[in-house]
Parts: C-alpha cells; sequence; structure tokens
C-alpha cells in the first residue's frame, strides 16, 4: 500500500463518494476506483459500502482512515521535526479542547501562541468529553484537554487544574437562595444532563446511587450551548462543572456548589504514549500550561491549580 493511496482513501472518506474525490484529485474515476479495489484485496476486506448516494466506510475502514490520518499527518510533519527546536517550533498541531472550558481558554492560547511560536499553526477543535477521548485514541488530534485521564490506557498526561460542580438554576423560576447546597436537597428538580454513557452524567450518577438520591433527569443533551438555554429559560437545572455556566450569571442563572459530598473532577492535558509530540506539539503543550496557570491566578478560570 502506497502512500498516494492513502492520500486517496483519506480524499474518498472526506468527500464521502469516489467521483467526487476524483474530481477534487484531478483523476479518473475508475482509476480511482482500481486503487480502491487493490487496497480491499490487500487488506482482505471491503473498505467502503456503496449505495446510490456515494460511499460509507466499513468498520475495517474507519480503522484504516484512523490509521492513514495520523500517518499522513506525521509525514507532513518531517519537514518541520527536522528543521524545528523547541524555541524555533513550527508546524501543524491539532488540540481538542472540552466545550466547559474552550471559551475561556481558547482566544488566551491562541494569543500566547502568537507571542511565543508564531510559526506554529494550531488547529482547535472543541467537544465534549467523550468526543474529545475518541479524537485522541484514534489519533485525530495531537493533544486533548479532559477529565477521567487516568481511565484511558496508552496516554501521557499532566494534571492542569481541579474544578467543582455546581447546580444552576433560574433566579426566576428556582429562587434567588444562594450559598451550598447539599447533594440530596437537589432533589426532585427537573435537571438537563448528557447521556449516560457521558463521563459528567456517569460522575453525578454514581455520587447519587451512593447516596440513595435518585435524580430527576428529564431532558438528555449532549450540547453544552443547548444546556446554558435550558437553564436560562427555566425548564430545567444543570448539575455542572462552575465553569461550564460561568457566563450565564449575567442571564438570571443562580450557582450554588453542591456540598455533602463536593463533586470535583481533574483535567487533564493528554496526548498518546506512541506519538510522541513534535517540537510544535510541545510548544502547544508549554503554552496551554502557562495560559492555565495564568487564568486560575487571574480568576478567569474557576479551578484550582495543581501542581
Amino acid at each position: 500500500m502506497t502512500l498516494r493511496q492513502l492520500k486517496y482513501f483519506v480524499e474518498i472518506a472526506r468527500a464521502g463518494s469516489i467521483t467526487t474525490a476524483a474530481n477534487t484529485l484531478h483523476i479518473a474515476q475508475p482509476a480511482l476506483s482500481h486503487h480502491v479495489a487493490a487496497m480491499e484485496e490487500e487488506m482482505g476486506a471491503p473498505l467502503l459500502t456503496r449505495h446510490a448516494r456515494g460511499v460509507e466506510l466499513t468498520a475495517e475502514g474507519r480503522r484504516l482512515l484512523d490509521r492513514a490520518t495520523s500517518i499522513l499527518r506525521q509525514i507532513d510533519s518531517i519537514k518541520d521535526d527536522v528543521r524545528g527546536s523547541a524555541s524555533e517550533a513550527r508546524g501543524n498541531v491539532s488540540l481538542c479542547l472540552v466545550g466547559s472550558v474552550a471559551p475561556v481558554l481558547a482566544v488566551p492560547l491562541f494569543r500566547a501562541l502568537r507571542e511565543r511560536a508564531p510559526a506554529v499553526q494550531l488547529q482547535l477543535s472543541t467537544g465534549m468529553s467523550r468526543e474529545a477521548r475518541a479524537l485522541v485514541e484514534a489519533r485525530r488530534v495531537d493533544l486533548a484537554l479532559l477529565p477521567v485521564a487516568s481511565e484511558i490506557s496508552r496516554l501521557e498526561a499532566i494534571p492542569l487544574f481541579e474544578e467543582r460542580f455546581f447546580l444552576f438554576g433560574a433566579a426566576r423560576t428556582w429562587g434567588v437562595e444562594s450559598g451550598p447546597i447539599r447533594f440530596a436537597d437537589i432533589g426532585d428538580r427537573p435537571l438537563v444532563a448528557p447521556d449516560r454513557e457521558h463521563d459528567l452524567r456517569k460522575l453525578i450518577e454514581r455520587t447519587a446511587l451512593s447516596l440513595g438520591c435518585p435524580l430527576n433527569v428529564r431532558y438528555e443533551l449532549n450540547n453544552p450551548e443547548l444546556y446554558r438555554d435550558m437553564v436560562s429559560e427555566g425548564l430545567a437545572c444543570a448539575v455542572m462543572p462552575r465553569n461550564a455556566l460561568a457566563a450565564s450569571a449575567s442571564a438570571g442563572v443562580v450557582a450554588r456548589e453542591i456540598t455533602e459530598p463536593a463533586i470535583e473532577r481533574t483535567q487533564s492535558l493528554v496526548w498518546l504514549v506512541d506519538h510522541p509530540l513534535t517540537p510544535a506539539g510541545e510548544a502547544v503543550r508549554s503554552a496551554l500550561v502557562e495560559v492555565v496557570g495564568t487564568l486560575i491566578d487571574n480568576g478567569a478560570l474557576l479551578a484550582r491549580k495543581l501542581p
């Protein structure tokens, strides 16, 4: 299997159509189909499923796409790796931030890189922790900031900060009472939360089970932006880290720290053990660690800095 074939395959996967990919690559569609057939014969498995709208990846095709993307990214960075050093880093670096802290971290991080490593091109994506974890495990990103890093094998991790959970609710619906609230006193308030496969949901469900305090999760959403809307409109409360809805205070949302027990989680910067960081990746890692520390010190990031 050649690098050219890998590039062809990645473009087909991106386009979802052999015809569209052939036009983008400026090669004949029969020739591109021949390359796919040769790859499938070599792999001993079908890589694509054809249908009227184009093609879809098989399970084997998805695995090949993950590896092909990683291989091509590493090849593209070889020149920069050889020429660069930590002090003169250059090249592309991909980073995924969990959505709860991305609005706080993104702009300061880009500003820091512009000053410290202007030749580094940061490709930033955001998502929920489950999505961030999948991206780093599949080698789609070089680095990710996410919780529960200790539960993932094959990762190097730097714990950066610890954040506490709060109960958020609209003042006009749930009253203006402030101050801490015991977990048991959340009671039967309707809650909005991610689905049961999400790390955050698992954390609060484990706490509820240990205390024998069932939660009334009325709405399941896997979108932090929609949490803010649901809470601001008074449809539900949310149990979330403080940073997730920090900006909602101006929209009439009350935040009450959860106690007895307090719920905490650690956010860590992670990368794959067998996917060493390039000098550019090391520059991004260093900049993010510094930015997090500065934002915690000035109160923009509501968390406890870890040593």
